[in-house]
């Protein structure tokens, strides 16, 4: 008779369980099926930013080079080269800056270790040997401007930075074409490089030297 009592109320027990219903809702992991937003487009990347960088410490070492150019060069050809690299330079980084405190990018302060030593050498250079040191700094720093320039049009993220790359590369090209002539004992820069009056010519970006 006991045996048959327990055995009623372990059935009584299993059916309450398998009746209970089950909540698993809060076991269940909670997915977000909202989208996750995605970067803007005007927005720099890395890319974007280290042109921006390079730029402007190039613009800063060409502004003095430039003077030293214009100042101690040999010849009338290597003296204009010198100003108009300056004023190009002055001019281009008045807006490198600007864009650069719209866009939230930190520029430096002064040009590379490397640049600096540029000038240090171009400021010690005998006048005989300025004018080759002078060109051939320029030179290597025009072709290499030209290649950091083409890869941030092709690779650019920021619509402003691109935009910004494309005005300045013609300039830039006619820079390095007015230096190989010099090299090559050519006539004196064409006057078509300098701004006209009332206009804006866009002028050329720098990176280092390539003696970092």
């Amino acid at each position: 008779m006991r045996t048959l009592l327990l055995a009623a109320v372990a059935v009584a027990a299993l059916g309450g369980c398998s009746g209970a219903p089950t909540d698993t809702a809060g076991l269940a992991p909670h997915t977000d099926s909202s989208p996750s937003p995605s970067p803007s487009p005007s927005q720099p990347s890395e890319q974007d930013r280290a042109w921006m960088r390079g730029i402007h410490e190039g613009n800063l070492a060409e502004m003095q080079l430039g003077q030293l150019g214009a100042g101690k060069g040999g010849t009338k050809q290597i003296r204009a080269i010198g100003k108009l690299i300056v004023k190009d330079h002055t001019e281009f980084d008045t807006k490198v800056t600007k864009a650069a405190t719209q866009l939230g990018i930190k520029l430096p302060e002064s040009p590379t270790a490397d640049q600096r030593a540029d000038v240090v050498r171009l400021r010690e250079a005998t006048r005989k040997g300025f004018d080759q040191e002078f060109l051939a700094i320029m030179t290597n720093a025009h072709t290499q401007a030209i290649a950091a320039t083409q890869t941030e049009i092709a690779r650019g993220s920021s619509p402003a930075v691109v935009a910004l790359a494309r005005t300045a590369l013609p300039t830039l090209e006619k820079h390095l074409a007015v230096l190989r002539q010099a090299e090559g004992g050519g006539a004196s820069p064409s006057p078509s490089l300098s701004p006209s009056p009332g206009t804006e010519t866009p002028v050329s970006p720098m990176t280092p030297t390539g003696h970092e």
